[in-house]
């Protein structure tokens, strides 16, 4: 489930995975983090909601994280996170925000300048202009008031709606975030990328990747 290692930045394949390094350093530690997370998406639901079968919230050990996993998908996994101690708190910057969330812990914040979801999947004028921002100094101070720590900063890269989200003219404010993390994981789902990009964009979860580790190197 963990695809490759670079530094403190791990890459996963869906999104849930995280939860294997999350905990792992929850383990090593001993402490509770603070988890910031960029995505198009809340992921806010809880543990398993979708789940025939129900698992528990134990992270004592890799073997019992995996036993979850395979109960959980990919927008229940913050709420397992706060649940099982590994989280304190969680804050999401996502593109739309219609879902309550599961936790009183989880914090949603989608910025007013994105447009409403049918906009973005047209690919506006308004859509691009916020896609263009996702990473700019600005745009992540005013809903990021402090960096909490200890922090885990987490990407999903369906986040990156186009190719020039990912060269802001200020990324001082995000290279602080990755500065101050205690963990970087970022997720490739690579499906959603495809989905959500805007149209005449060639951009995959592996490019989006390769301009990520540019950025934070």
């Amino acid at each position: 489930m963990i695809l490759r290692r670079s530094g403190k930045t791990v890459l996963v394949e869906q999104h849930h995975h995280v939860l294997l390094p999350w905990c792992a350093l929850a383990r090593e530690t001993g402490l509770r983090f603070h988890a910031v997370t960029l995505d198009h998406h809340t992921d806010v639901l809880p543990a398993f909601t979708r789940s025939a079968g129900k698992g528990d919230f134990d992270a004592s050990s890799e073997e019992s994280v995996r036993r979850n996993l395979k109960l959980l998908h990919h927008d229940e996994h913050i709420d397992w996170a706060l649940k099982s101690g590994v989280l304190a708190s969680s804050r999401i910057l996502s593109h739309e925000n219609f879902t309550q969330p599961a936790d009183s812990r989880i914090t949603v914040s989608c910025d007013p300048v994105w447009p409403s979801p049918q906009e973005i999947l047209d690919g506006s004028d308004s859509a691009r202009s916020a896609a263009l921002q996702v990473l700019e100094r600005r745009f992540l101070a005013r809903q990021i008031p402090e960096i909490p720590e200890p922090l885990i900063l987490d990407i999903d890269l369906d986040y990156f709606l186009c190719d020039a989200a990912l060269h802001p003219s200020d990324p001082s404010f995000f290279l602080e975030l990755a500065e101050r993390a205690r963990l970087i994981t970022v997720s490739l789902e690579r499906d959603w990328v495809r989905l959500l990009r805007f149209r005449g964009e060639c951009i995959s979860a592996d490019s989006l990747w390769e301009s990520l580790l540019s950025l934070l190197s």
